[in-house]
């Protein structure tokens, strides 16, 4: 009894539901349907479905015309929206462009709007086709060296396109990911230039409406830039005062003039500084005799600095009265020299130019000293008189091969035109050999 009294109630409540849907059928009708397939490239094969159907309704209606289509990945629903009077039949068409090669079924519902339901629906079949839209492509193209530096030109070129979403109207939003601040969601390009230094994997990720989706990446890899790199030429290096001579600051191959800027800073023999700036050689063929100090900085545009120095060694002249010398000779501040088989010794005591310069510069007490050694020498006659010329004739002579060897310790000599014997040291410090009391004296002012 219980179970009858309920199954009449479930029937009685179903009624109003059934008596709707009879009445929705009755009043909305499809009239004619078809499904066209057409080939829009003129390749042989068709690749777009156009369905045509004609709507009737017995009473004013907003209707509501849906496609489903079916691939093997997607299900996309296509509508069409119609409003109706009663008695009116209108015609309409979905255009379905293939977005892949493959099978598509096609389903057609006819909704009332009005009641929320399906009044009819309709397999249309399955076609064959293939792609007429193109799938959504992402693009990243880095323009720049092969080493890149920070604030080298640098730029990233983005490429965007969604033929599918756009003829369904159903375009996504492009994100990108991995700059280091943020940059606006367009397809202008990227410019890397102000980078930091760093590597840098830049993506671009993309989906839209339909659920297509797409993807790229690209790595930017920023070094710093190296410090200036360079040598130092010298052109000239021990030779005499008034010949040719330059200090060239050299930037290394992977390096231009323009890259680089020069200072300058030359110490002389007497300890007394210059300077120059944004020159790259120097004309040393007028320094003064005695070893100068020379140190360079090269900058570069990100203001690092690299600084090398050398020792550049300069020779008194051969005629110090020369006038091509100008103003920068001072023979009495100059080491002494020899003049090979010319040379002839003056002790002290017989130079009046240089004892009255030792006179003026040791004061009376070396004064009364040297007058009482000029003395005891003149006293000593002939024989003192040989043994001076014994001595003149000691310091006149030049070292052999063998006598060189013994005496450089190793260290590179030369001997110059006028016989004297230099020797070099490895910080570019220079003496010379005094035959006269057989040791090395420093070259200096």
């Amino acid at each position: 009894m219980r179970s009858s009294l309920l199954t009449f109630l479930s029937v009685m409540l179903l009624l109003p539901l059934a008596t709707l849907t009879v009445v929705a059928e009755s009043e909305i009708g499809l009239e004619e349907r078809r499904v066209d397939a057409m080939d829009m490239d003129s390749d042989g094969f068709p690749d777009m479905l156009s369905t045509i159907f004609a709507i009737n309704s017995t009473k004013d209606s907003h209707v509501g015309v849906q496609v489903i289509v079916e691939t093997d990945r997607l299900v996309i629903p296509f509508w069409k929206n119609m409003t109706l009077a009663a008695g009116e039949m209108k015609f309409g068409s979905i255009d379905i462009y293939a977005w892949e090669d493959g099978d598509y079924h096609l389903r057609m519902l006819i909704w009332d709007h009005e009641l929320e339901v399906i009044t009819e629906e309709v397999d249309l079949g399955t076609f064959d086709l293939t792609t007429a839209l193109s799938p959504p492509t992402l693009g990243l193209e880095l323009q720049g060296a092969d080493t890149i530096f920070t604030g080298d030109e640098c730029q990233i070129l983005r490429s965007f396109s969604d033929d599918v979403g756009q003829q369904y109207d159903a375009l996504g939003v492009v994100s990108l990911t991995g700059v280091p601040w943020q940059v606006l969601n367009e397809t202008a390009p990227i410019d890397c230039s102000a980078w930091p230094a760093g590597t840098y994997s830049v993506s671009l990720q993309y989906t839209n409406e339909l659920g297509f989706g797409a993807s790229t990446s690209v790595e930017v890899k920023i070094e710093n830039h190296p410090a200036p790199d360079f040598s130092i030429q010298v052109n000239g290096q021990n030779q005499r005062m008034g010949t040719g001579c330059s200090v060239v600051a050299a930037p290394a191959d992977n390096q231009t003039d323009t890259d680089l800027t020069f200072s300058w800073l030359i110490t002389n023999p007497k300890n007394q500084e210059s300077s120059e700036s944004d020159v790259k050689d120097l004309d040393c063929g007028l320094w003064e005799p005695g070893v100068h100090k020379v140190r360079v900085t090269a900058t570069n545009p990100q203001m690092q600095t690299t600084t090398l120095g050398v020792n550049v060694v300069r020779l008194p002249p051969i005629d110090p009265s020369n006038p091509s010398l100008g103003n920068n000779t001072e023979p009495t501040s100059w080491p002494s020299s020899s003049s090979g088989e010319n040379y002839e010794a003056t002790p002290l005591f017989l130079n009046l130019q240089a004892s009255a310069a030792a006179i003026g510069g040791g004061g009376i007490l070396f004064g009364l000293i040297f007058g009482i050694f000029v003395g005891l020498l003149l006293t000593r006659g002939n024989n003192s008189s040989d043994r001076l010329d014994e001595v003149m004739e000691a310091a006149a002579l030049s070292l052999t091969d063998g006598e060189i060897e013994n005496v450089a310790e190793g260290l590179p000599t030369y001997t110059d035109p006028q016989g004297i014997t230099w020797r070099q040291h490895p910080d570019g410090s220079m003496d010379w050999w005094d035959g006269t009391e057989g040791i090395w004296v420093k070259f200096e002012s």
